[in-house]
């Protein structure tokens, strides 16, 4: 999945996907070298959805460690 965007807001990453209402909010742990995913995920998914959090995960995750959180 390309085309995603990552803003850093204050101690959150948020990652979305343009032309979607699809968004993720990952956190830092304050207490160990860790992302958390801020919400919940639905209890259905399709495979959009499903690789929109894949790949969500894993922007998130670089961005985290180009700030130096990880």
């Amino acid at each position: 999945m390309s085309n995603l965007r990552v803003a850093v807001r204050h101690h959150d990453i948020v990652v979305t996907k343009p032309g979607t209402d699809f968004s993720l909010t990952f956190r830092k742990d304050p207490l160990s070298p860790m992302l958390e995913m801020v919400g919940s995920i639905p209890d259905r998914l399709n495979h959009r959805l499903s690789a929109f959090l894949a790949c969500g995960w894993k922007a998130a995750y670089s961005k985290a460690k180009e700030l130096d959180w990880l």
